[in-house]
């Protein structure tokens, strides 16, 4: 990535008082991940539909929000996909988790240290903000421990549009 591939306007802190817990997008709950900042992607008319797959006002032609850990414990995907034993298990998927915290992070993300001052370095962790097209998915209730894990198999239904990090050495309250 380069700075260039960021949108500095669609920025948001998550970790501020008074956000919300929950809006909706694409006619379903968009959990808000308490505790994390987003650094949105550009990606206003990247795509030839359009942005209204984007929309903020859950609108005809929102696509509902989903949170992708930056990394990938396959054991358990395979485990998921095992369990669900339909034709499409032998299909390359991708899973996705309505919730941030407790879905997509903890267990699907790693730590990464950055040094911030001269003294002190801090723990990272990444988490990709996505849309996922409307029908494009199956739900699931395992392998996350809060929300639903939507698995896609077709690589055009789900769309990045920001990356999310958040300083572990930061505590932020969730209530």
């Amino acid at each position: 990535l380069h700075p260039f591939d960021f949108d500095p306007k669609h920025n948001y802190d998550y970790t501020k008082p008074d956000v919300p817990a929950e809006l909706m997008r694409g006619s379903l709950p968009y959990y808000l991940p308490i505790g994390w900042f987003r650094h949105a992607l550009k990606v206003d008319n990247k795509y030839k539909d359009g942005s209204t797959w984007l929309g903020s006002s859950n609108g005809p032609g929102e696509w509902p929000v989903a949170f992708h850990g930056s990394s990938v414990k396959t054991d358990y995907m395979i485990h998921e996909a095992i369990k669900q034993k339909c034709e499409e298990v032998n299909r390359s998927g991708l899973y996705v988790a309505t919730h941030c915290n407790g879905g997509s992070h903890l267990f699907y993300t790693e730590t990464f240290e950055v040094k911030t001052s001269s003294e002190k370095t801090d723990g990272f962790q990444a988490v990709f903000h996505c849309r996922v097209r409307p029908n494009f998915y199956t739900t699931h209730t395992t392998p996350v421990k809060v929300g639903e894990a939507w698995r896609i198999v077709v690589p055009t239904a789900v769309r990045p549009c920001g990356i999310l990090l958040k300083n572990i050495n930061t505590k932020v309250s969730y209530e």
